[in-house]
């Protein structure tokens, strides 16, 4: 039985009912980082997704758009630029960005540190969501070139789920430990 018959494909299927764009890039390894809608495979996010969204959640009264795309990148680096901080740390600092972000000012109002919506939890439609299954991430200088989590989840360009199908058979008795421990793997921090 193979994990992609059985459970990611299904499972993205579901998720594209449910209005998602679902993303679907078959069982092998991915070679063009385009179709995962980014420029390189050391992107983790979709940056073209992330600033079309943010900027259209974020409008005058009279449907003005007015983030810049130097704003609209510094808060791509703000999300993802944690130097320093355990993993728990950097977690707790990205939460707390996406519930308050904040950029120096708005160039056609003037108003100085004007909050910016990243996810519009209020209104959730209004957020875009993709999924896209073996998401790869090309990881320099680690013992593996790359990790290819099964699907990933993203609202407005940010990936905020990682998934790993698991199916029961002969080679697999504990499917949801098998995830757990590939998981672990991804963020570096599987002991054996």
């Amino acid at each position: 039985m193979s994990e992609y018959a059985h459970v990611e494909k299904p499972f993205l299927a579901q998720l594209a009912a449910l209005g998602w764009t679902a993303i679907d890039q078959g069982g092998a390894i991915p070679t063009d980082p385009a179709l995962s809608l980014r420029s390189s495979f050391r992107e983790v996010a979709l940056a073209p997704v992330f600033r079309d969204s943010v900027r259209a959640l974020n409008t005058l009264p009279d449907g003005r758009a007015w983030l810049t795309d130097v704003q609209l990148d510094g808060l791509l680096t703000d999300l993802f630029r944690q130097p320093n901080r355990s993993l728990l740390e950097a977690n707790e600092a990205v939460q707390a960005l996406l519930f308050k972000a904040q950029v120096d000012r708005n160039g056609l109002t003037g108003e100085l540190n004007p909050v910016v919506k990243l996810i519009d939890f209020a209104a959730p439609e209004r957020n875009v969501f993709h999924a896209i299954s073996q998401f790869r991430v090309d990881t320099p200088g680690c013992v593996r070139q790359f990790i290819i989590p099964d699907i990933v989840l993203f609202v407005n360009g940010l990936p905020l789920v990682v998934i790993e199908g698991k199916i029961g058979d002969a080679n697999t008795a504990n499917p949801m430990h098998e995830a757990f421990v590939q998981l672990q793997r991804y963020r570096g921090a599987r002991k054996e």
